[in-house]
């Protein structure tokens, strides 16, 4: 099946039958819905993203990868797990430069809650090419000098799965 050949239903049906208990879904129990997007190859792209970083649910295979605590907290994101190798000019899909950790008040351990693209600002003049259609939104982060994109996968945002905030997140 081509990506272009999917109806956002069908787009939104497959994650909702993939997507672990949680993910994707709101307090209110809608699904993938406000992925702010309706572009079904985004859809599937965040699939892929979600499959391919669940093995970092797991702080510790995410440290067991590569992934260094660079000590970067900031509220409503969380802190920040950088993969030096991978940080770069190319957009990987599946390969995020960043996971986003969150404290759980209830067993302490850190969860994680977002995926995060970067690429140096010096390699690159304007935002990588990202995902497919224009719902990404990339950010510089003149501290870090970075061109940064948050992606929510793992925490249900209500501004969006692109936003670079999440106020569910303290």
């Amino acid at each position: 099946m081509h990506i272009r050949n999917l109806t956002t239903t069908t787009a939104l049906m497959l994650l909702s039958a993939a997507a672990p208990a949680g993910w994707a879904h709101g307090t209110d129990g809608a699904a993938f819905e406000h992925a702010a997007t309706s572009n079904p190859a985004t859809l599937v792209q965040l699939e892929t993203v979600r499959r391919a970083t669940a093995q970092f649910l797991d702080e510790q295979a995410a440290i067991n990868a590569g992934y260094i605590d660079i000590s970067v907290f900031y509220s409503n994101m969380g802190h920040h797990y950088l993969k030096p190798t991978t940080l770069d000019a190319t957009f990987e899909l599946e390969t995020p430069e960043i996971l986003v950790y969150a404290d759980d008040p209830c067993s302490g351990a850190r969860r994680l809650v977002a995926v995060e693209y970067a690429a140096p600002v010096d390699l690159l003049t304007e935002a990588p090419a990202g995902f497919i259609g224009t719902d990404d939104h990339w950010t510089v982060n003149h501290e870090f000098q970075l061109w940064t994109l948050h992606v929510w996968l793992y925490e249900y945002n209500p501004a969006g799965v692109f936003a670079s905030h999440n106020l569910r997140v303290p």
